[in-house]
């Protein structure tokens, strides 16, 4: 009894399996994966099984072709089940899970900022730096005891001065600066963007915009040095504490998240799928353009060439469902019109009679 208990049990794990469930919602929704007919409506897949069967038929030729038919719609629901556990087991990211969306207009905004002439590097602002610079020229003048009255001196000393004020403004542009300081002004930028109140540095959609600034920066260091291995691990802690960051966003405001991740250009499955940033992903995204990472083993590619052929093979099925449905709609009105002209011939025969 104790192992019929077992087995029960067992058995009944395996029908609630997440593939085991798709399968039954793939198996549900067949119907609806053929293309339409001229009517609008969806036709079933298994239409593909169906065959024509002429008026003047002999009983076992009937069965013979009813057993051929529930073979074929077994195994066309076997074969679309099975190519859709596959999709389910490889489903793609939307976005790139790192990088998140190519067109994001918080990240594109970010890198016009840094190159904006106002921007200057070590957080310097440049209205103080005007200021300071007017200062140091008001106080060299004043050093000097240089009235207007001469102008000579008084305007050498003004052109030493705009000259210094013109060098201290060139070291200090951001095209003249290293990628640190274009970091830590991108990082200043967004946290002002994502902020609640003036000075929010720790909530969570702050840290995710940080995160995210740094991430893209570290990315282009490594695609220009694919040898990095330090950095391309440092990468991939960055890209799981922004996850984590945003699953804790996700638990405490549901909404704040997902306004969170749009901004960010990311989607809801490159925070809750589990992700590893391996060489697989760095092949896959073209992080090091061609460059061939990962190589398949024949019992890979073999599997790949099955997958593809039984990708093949639905589609092959959607094609002839669509023909099939036009075929037997067409012998249909046939037989309409045979049976209708029978008809017609025996109330004329009783009619004669």
């Amino acid at each position: 009894m104790l192992r019929t208990a077992v087995r029960y049990f067992s058995i009944g794990s395996i029908l609630r399996s997440p593939e085991t469930v798709a399968a039954a919602a793939g198996a549900a929704s067949v119907t609806a994966s053929s293309p339409p007919s001229d009517s609008g409506a969806a036709v079933p897949i298994t239409t593909a099984a169906k065959l024509l069967r002429p008026l003047d038929m002999s009983r076992s030729k009937r069965r013979n072709i009813i057993r051929r038919e529930k073979r074929m719609k077994r195994q066309i629901i076997r074969d679309v089940n099975n190519a859709k556990k596959l999709e389910l087991r490889n489903v793609k990211f939307h976005v790139d899970p790192v990088l998140g969306d190519p067109n994001n207009e918080f990240i594109h905004r970010i890198r016009a900022e840094l190159n904006e002439e106002t921007n200057l590097a070590n957080n310097y602002e440049q209205e103080e730096l005007v200021k300071l610079l007017y200062g140091a020229e008001k106080a060299a003048i004043t050093k000097n005891s240089i009235s207007q009255n001469n102008s000579i001196l008084f305007n050498s000393i003004t052109d030493i001065e705009q000259k210094k004020k013109r060098a201290v403004l060139t070291i200090l542009n951001m095209k003249n600066t290293n990628s640190q300081d274009k970091k830590k002004l991108a990082v200043k930028i967004a946290q002002r963007e994502f902020q609640n109140k003036e000075g929010d540095t720790g909530s969570a959609e702050v840290q995710a915009a940080i995160l995210t600034v740094r991430i893209h920066f570290l990315m282009d260091h490594i695609k220009e040095n694919f040898k990095d291995k330090a950095n391309i691990q440092c990468l991939r802690e960055l890209v799981q504490q922004r996850q984590r960051m945003l699953k804790y966003l996700k638990r405490h405001d549901a909404e704040k998240y997902f306004y969170t991740i749009k901004k960010l250009g990311l989607t809801d499955d490159c925070i809750v799928r589990e992700f590893n940033m391996d060489k697989n992903y760095l092949q896959e995204y073209n992080v090091w353009e061609d460059k061939v990472l990962v190589r398949l083993s024949d019992k890979e590619k073999t599997k790949a060439r099955k997958i593809d052929d039984l990708k093949k093979k639905v589609n092959q099925y959607r094609e002839l469902a669509g023909v099939r449905a036009e075929e037997l709609a067409k012998h249909e009105e046939q037989k309409a019109t045979i049976r209708a002209q029978r008809v017609a011939e025996s109330n004329h025969a009783k009619t004669e009679n």
